[in-house]
């Protein structure tokens, strides 16, 4: 078996899958208030906002420009893009992603969590190859350290 192989097997075994209308259902209008993003967070998020916008000099916490939160909020929905979020049925990958939610973050992916639910995860994007772009990321990262 390859790496891939291996990393397919384990989002088919180790992941359930959850259509996003019914986490619109279910939280309606509670999306801010139900649904939190563990990572990318609205700090990690400033400093590439910083990065990529160079009229932007101001100190974050002293920022009176709405403009940094606005573009964190649609590159980070609190309902995903792709229709599907992804959570883990092994409580160790559930712990591991919640403790590690910047990695994975860094592998492409939202962090979300809901009491409900719990962890789990979502991919703003769609039209091209997740396992390329986003799994096989964190199924190394997760290897890393297992």
């Amino acid at each position: 078996m390859n790496e891939k192989e291996a990393c397919e097997l384990w989002v088919r075994r180790d992941f359930s899958m959850i259509p996003v209308s019914l986490i619109e259902k279910a939280y309606r209008d509670d999306y801010y208030d139900e649904i939190e993003i563990l990572a990318p967070t609205l700090e990690d998020y400033r400093e590439e906002y910083k990065k990529d916008n160079e009229w932007c000099e101001s100190d974050c916490d002293e920022c009176c420009s709405d403009d940094c939160l606005i573009s964190y909020e649609e590159n980070n929905p609190r309902i995903p893009m792709w229709g599907w979020v992804f959570v883990p049925d092994d409580p160790c990958d559930q712990e591991w992603i919640r403790n590690h939610a910047s990695e994975v973050a860094e592998c492409g992916f939202t962090v979300y969590e809901t009491d409900e639910i719990g962890v789990y995860l979502g991919v703003n994007g769609a039209g091209y190859d997740f396992y390329e772009a986003h799994w096989l990321p964190l199924y190394r990262a997760r290897v890393e350290v297992a």
